[in-house]
């Protein structure tokens, strides 16, 4: 959306200067954003990564427990799994122009600054020139990630060197049995990254972590016959999130503030408070405005590290063969029921501290708090932001269900063809509980300016947060073909298309990971002595443009915005990409 200059003026006075400046403490929300969308993508199967994850009727070795846990009969006497993956990925974020928008704030609040100068050219109030005002380190640069990918484990986030890790598992089926046990290590959702202390991206996360392990997964298998095959496992997943945002809020209420109409009537030339009954007061009012705040500074930064060692779910699964040729398989995934706890710290910096403890330091604050405490609304004082927020916290949500229907067709002796479908409930994932187990001065300007802006709906309270992504479900679709060249070796290539949970009406420009496509190779080989190994290669990217003003998190104009448009009115292009190497071994023992 482009507006012109006089709607600008005119949005500047649509309601209370300081009911605008009320939204901007509500900055974390992309912490929870980059849930991660990798879906599977980290099992760390080579046969299901060259197959397109086609494999729900062909279910791969010991990761059957998660593909279609009936697939686990398929595996005979004794066997344990190794399986070694490498990534390389890179997340990337091009920041471009500014749009009209906020072009046209730039420009009116720069013609307004020259009300500074005094007679002979030199800015009074203790300004410095517009240009170092309105300096946006992010302006035409370019964001990437460093390294390898970004974790959270017990005890922390841990940035990798690159991104490689080795689990495996075992299963076991009696002699003359048609029961099949076993148990596996894999994570079924994971993604991280992180940033350098002065990349422009570093507003948008400079570390963030996401993370599911499915550590110990019991699962039986029952055989029926040769066609028909179920099985069932139950899963002790670790969950972990972590993340560090430094925050900044070019909004247009911080221009605002520092327009010479605000600071002419509360501030004399010098930068100093006026006095209630100084004749320049315009306000009759001793009101401390004067700390100047740029409106591309950063302001304040929060940081969390929050798990749970035990979280429990379950696989279904069912195989049937009605044709030699022909196998049908269908499985689910359940739901996730996370709540972890942790600490967190979210310090406010200067001059955005400075600004607030001197604003409200000024004469009759402690009587208003005090009032509005009486209705029921509860605000900081000056002692509150003296100290940085700090304390327990705890992050609940549910990880969503997944179906999954496969079939398998044996075109020729030779050439197999698999396809898959898979439904995932993103929109369950929609809703993000924060609980933070002390008071949060910046949650308490935050639930008040919810209240008076939107009724209340965005659930924000002095301690907690109930946060809507407003994610939808989603429908994934994989292909692959095995072509087994001889008796020994099998050669495969697969294709699956990963839409984004995003809804095209709700853009979000922190969530990098958007519609993509994963393409992959691979083969499989049989060695003597019942000794088998799978490898693969898959690349995957994801690009996506948001224009200026495009999306409510990232770059929204909407000067009522409470989710972070951090850069505001600006261009921005996202692209993920990452090659993923991946082997399997398993062996009879």
């Amino acid at each position: 959306m482009n507006l012109s200059r006089s709607q600008v003026r005119d949005s500047g006075k649509s309601k209370p200067v300081i009911f605008r400046f009320l939204w901007l403490p509500l900055l974390f929300s992309p912490a929870i954003s980059e849930a991660s969308f990798t879906d599977s993508i980290t099992i760390g199967n080579a046969k299901a990564l060259s197959l397109g994850h086609a494999v729900t009727a062909d279910p791969p070795d010991i990761d059957s427990i998660h593909f279609n846990p009936a697939g686990l009969t398929r595996l005979k006497g004794r066997q344990f799994f190794l399986k070694g993956i490498v990534g390389v990925f890179s997340t990337e974020m091009e920041l471009g122009e500014y749009g009209d928008y906020t072009q046209d704030i730039i420009d009116y609040y720069g013609a307004r600054y020259e009300d500074y100068r005094d007679a002979d050219g030199n800015l009074t109030h203790n300004k410095r020139p517009y240009e170092e005002y309105v300096y946006d380190e992010a302006l035409n640069s370019k964001s990437k990630s460093e390294g390898g990918p970004t974790i959270m484990l017990p005890g922390g986030m841990v940035d990798l060197p690159i991104g490689a890790g080795v689990s495996g598992g075992a299963s076991y089926s009696p002699p003359g049995s048609r029961f099949t046990f076993g148990t596996n290590v894999y994570a079924p959702l994971m993604n991280g990254f992180h940033r350098s202390d002065d990349d422009p991206g570093r507003f948008a996360q400079q570390r963030v972590a996401f993370t599911v392990i499915t550590y110990f997964s019991p699962t039986v298998a029952y055989e029926f016959s040769d066609e028909l095959s179920v099985g069932a496992s139950v899963n002790f997943n670790y969950a972990g999130m972590g993340m560090q945002l430094p925050i900044r809020e070019p909004h247009e209420a911080i221009f605002f503030l520092g327009d010479p109409w605000i600071q002419k009537n509360f501030c004399d030339e010098n930068g100093e408070v006026l006095e209630a009954d100084d004749p320049n007061n315009g306000f009759g009012l001793k009101i401390d405005l004067c700390t100047e705040v740029p409106p591309y500074t950063q302001y304040a930064e929060l940081n969390f590290e929050v798990d749970q060692n035990i979280v429990l779910g379950y696989n279904l699964g069912l195989l049937w063969r009605p044709q030699p040729w022909l196998s049908l398989g269908l499985s689910y995934n359940s739901a996730l029921d996370v709540e972890m706890d942790g600490e967190f710290y979210w310090p406010v910096l200067d001059p955005f501290k400075t600004f607030l403890i001197n604003f409200q330091s000024s004469p009759g604050w402690d009587e208003i708090v005090g009032t509005l405490g009486y209705l029921g609304v509860q605000l900081p004082t000056a002692d509150d932001f003296r100290e940085d927020a700090e304390g327990p916290m705890t992050v609940s949500y549910e990880v969503p269900q997944r179906w999954n229907a496969g079939l398998s067709i044996q075109i020729t002796p030779k050439w197999k063809y698999n396809v898959d479908v898979r439904w995932t409930e993103w929109s369950a994932f929609s809703t993000i509980n924060l609980d933070f187990g002390v008071d949060v001065p910046l949650l308490m300007w935050g639930g008040l300016a919810d209240e008076v802006g939107t009724g209340g709906k965005n659930g924000i309270t002095p301690n907690s947060v109930k946060y809507q992504l407003s994610l939808q479900d989603v429908t994934y679709w994989g292909m692959g073909t095995e072509y087994q060249y001889t008796d020994r070796l099998a050669l495969r290539a697969g294709y699956e298309k990963r839409p984004s949970a995003v809804p095209d009406d709700a853009p979000n420009a922190f969530i990098p990971m958007n519609d993509g496509d994963l393409i992959s190779v691979g083969l499989g080989y049989d060695f003597s002595e019942e000794r088998h190994i799978d490898l693969a290669i898959g690349y995957f990217k994801s690009e996506t443009h948001f224009p200026a003003c495009s999306a409510n998190l990232g770059n929204s104009c909407d000067p009522a915005n409470v989710v972070y448009p951090v850069y505001m009115g600006q261009d921005i292009t996202t692209k993920v990409e990452f090659i993923l190497f991946e082997l399997s071994y398993q062996q009879h023992f």
